[in-house]
């Protein structure tokens, strides 16, 4: 061993490998250790081969990758930067081979154009910024800066001011032959950490500001130039230059904008992809230890349902993008049992639910129908979900075993009790109507009957404005409502209730009693068929001033005060609304909402005149024959909550209540099609109708 305190020099032997760099001046000499022989030197082998198939290993390249490698050594700067030798043999096909990227300017160098485009370095102090940071991009100034820079003395950013700080004297329409931007450049004095941000004046619009630098270089040139024709020339040629590069920017911007949202959208797809991995690997492990079924349908999304369940969500954001390994599953075990316990309870009254459902349509659901068909038309009754919480049949769904086969024997109490109780519940409602009227100051002190609501002079307005006579009133969608509580079914316990804590008058105690009728509530909303009356919406009135308007309409028409909504629905008389702008023909019901109620100070005023004139009146007959009516009928089954709706309408479809039951509601008339059909026909209970009525063509008198 050497002595103490002294130290013996190692030493290496070495070798030179000389390779043929094939006239590249590049490929020098490189010294390898003997314990590496086997290994090659990249420069030596890549600057060995011959130009030509060199360049063909370049343009497999991305753009960018060749910008980095020629950053890399001295070797490849060489090469890749000689404009006039890499060019057209490597940079050129590597541009071509980039989808959507606009063409290089002829003005700028291929190796600038992809660091411009493709990176996000500073170009004055070399800080990388976000690519989604487009707006750093100057483009009409062919430069980058980026928004975490150092500040104006750590980099240099273009100058650009305010309009009020240029010099006078520029030429006519300068804008239009320098850059501009609304965004600074500038370190913001109230949020230090933003080095661009947006100008905006006091409206909100945003405010152009110029490059200093160019305006004034803009200003110098101009000077020089000689007035006249050739002042001419250069003003038309520095437009023309700035016209090109804002096509230019536009063209970068646009692909710049579908790269990051393609990077974004695979970046989101990689993320789900591990997501889906990692449970798989978790659903395995809890199959193996009891939750199969529970992990088979844990992501089963019913078909009308348009969230998830809340245990499902609350997974899926605590879910991790990676995949699972043996020593994180001890980790996590508990509360991924916690997800299936969760999943098992809700298993479990989706099934309560679908076989409750599937009672209320086979047994309750045909003989409901039968019942309401068995009626006059236009009879107002109840929904099927307010007939599911009757006690009798609530009996039925719920307290017989699942598995049992019901027949008409177990029904036969229920439907014996519909009559009754779906009578004495529209008189109540009925009841709570006459109250509105008995308030109104045109039956002050006046005996008010149910003869009293069918006149058409008995018009009530509703907060939502729209004008309804009886019995529609009962059936307008403000005062129906979804019985169950989404919160409650969020929490995995669902309700059913009010929006007000005590129950409105008329309205059917739709509150589950035991755990078994919360399937009927789950059973309704897994269909979206779950209306229930709510009470009249506390603005909802008798309305004073059309009452006074259909009185003078019927007199001016000849017809009696005690005429009632349904004749006025039979005979749709038009009539001539005295407008000040001009004397309009138009259909009742659209008069009513247009002529506006005049003032007591003038009693001689007519706000109607009858209409007379033979070709106003084919004219009436032939709109009234292609009348579009509205396509929201107030079907007894579902009440109309989601389907057939204004958006969803188009021309030329079946809107008839006949078809909303056939096609939406799956009700059959028990006496056939052609029952159906007359049934459809004298229907006149519709929801919506206030924006129809609008829509409906005037006639010019």
């Amino acid at each position: 061993m050497p002595p103490k305190g002294s130290r013996k020099k190692r030493t290496h032997q070495t070798k030179a490998v000389t390779g043929n760099a094939a006239g590249n001046e590049e490929a020098a000499p490189v010294v390898l250790k003997n314990d590496s022989t086997s290994k090659v030197a990249t420069g030596v082998t890549l600057t060995g081969l011959p130009f030509d198939l060199l360049s063909e290993i370049y343009a497999l390249l991305h753009p960018v990758d060749l910008l980095q490698l020629a950053r890399t050594s001295k070797v490849f700067r060489k090469v890749l930067m000689n404009r006039q030798a890499s060019r057209t043999m490597i940079w050129l096909p590597a541009l071509a081979s980039v989808r959507g990227l606009p063409p290089c300017p002829k003005d700028l160098a291929e190796p600038r154009y992809i660091n411009l485009l493709l990176e996000s370095t500073c170009d004055g102090c070399s800080v990388t910024a976000s690519r989604s940071s487009i707006n750093t991009r100057v483009w009409k100034h062919l430069a980058n800066y980026s928004q975490t820079c150092g500040g104006p003395g750590d980099c240099d950013f273009p100058n650009f001011v305010h309009p009020d700080e240029l010099p006078d004297d520029l030429p006519e329409d300068f804008e239009t032959m320098v850059p501009a931007s609304c965004y600074t450049f500038r370190r913001s004095l109230s949020r230090p950490e933003l080095v661009s941000w947006r100008l905006a004046d006091k409206n909100g619009d945003e405010v152009l500001l110029y490059d200093l630098d160019a305006v004034k270089a803009l200003k110098e040139e101009y000077d020089l130039t000689k007035k006249g024709k050739a002042r001419e020339l250069w003003i038309e040629r520095k437009k023309e230059e700035m016209r090109t590069k804002f096509q230019f920017f536009k063209a970068c911007r646009d692909f710049l904008q579908t790269q990051i949202e393609e990077e974004r959208e695979a970046e989101h797809k990689r993320m789900e992809a591990l997501k889906d991995k990692r449970s798989e690997q978790i659903f395995k492990k809890l199959s193996e230890i009891g939750y199969a079924e529970e992990c088979r349908t844990f992501f089963e999304l019913n078909p009308k349902e348009y969230m998830a369940p809340e245990h499902v969500r609350e997974y899926r954001r605590k879910l991790v993008p990676k995949e699972l390994t043996d020593e994180e599953w001890p980790v996590i075990k508990d509360s991924m049992v916690a997800f299936m316990k969760t999943a098992r309870e809700h298993n479990s009254r989706n099934f309560k639910a679908k076989a409750v459902l599937a009672r209320m349509d086979k047994l309750l659901k045909p003989a409901y129908a039968k019942y309401v068909f068995s009626k006059p038309p236009n009879t107002v009754v109840l929904t099927t979900a307010e007939i599911s919480m009757m006690p009798e049949w609530r009996e039925v769904l719920c307290t017989k075993p699942l598995d049992k086969e019901l027949t008409s024997e177990d029904t036969a109490k229920a439907v014996a009790a519909m009559d009754a109780f779906v009578t004495s519940t529209i008189a109540i409602r009925t009841e709570a109507l006459l109250d509105l009227v008995r308030k109104s100051k045109a039956y002050e002190g006046k005996e008010v009957t149910t003869d009293t609501l069918l006149l058409a002079s008995t018009i009530f307005k509703c907060h939502c404005d729209d004008k309804s006579t009886y019995p529609s009133i009962l059936t307008h969608s403000c005062h129906n409502y979804n019985f169950f509580n989404a919160e409650g079914k969020s929490k995995g316990k669902p309700e059913a209730g009010y929006p007000n804590a005590a129950r409105p008058v008329g309205a059917v105690d739709v509150k589950p009693n035991t755990v078994d009728e919360e399937a009927i509530v789950e059973g309704w909303r897994d269909t979206w068929h779950s209306k229930v009356w709510v009470g009249f919406h506390s603005k909802c009135k008798f309305d004073e001033d059309a009452h006074e308007l259909m009185l003078e309409m019927l007199d001016t028409l000849g017809m009696p005060k005690s005429t009632t909504s349904t004749e006025m629905q039979d005979l749709q008389p038009y009539i001539v609304v005295l407008n000040p702008k001009g004397p309009k023909g138009m259909r009742w019901e659209k008069a009513l909402y247009n002529c506006k109620h005049h003032k007591k100070a003038d009693p001689k005023h007519k706000c109607f005149a009858k209409l007379e004139d033979p070709a106003h009146i084919a004219k009436a007959q032939a709109l009234e024959a292609s009348r579009q009516r509205s396509p929201n009928p107030s079907c007894f089954h579902c009440a109309n909550n989601v389907v057939h709706m204004i958006y969803q309408w188009e021309a030329g479809c079946d809107d008839s209540i006949a078809s909303h039951l056939k096609e939406h509601c799956g009700i059959e008339h028990p006496d056939g099609p052609d029952a159906l059909k007359a049934y459809s026909d004298s229907f006149r209970l519709y929801q919506k109708e206030a924006w129809w009525i609008a829509e409906e063509e005037d006639i010019q008198v």
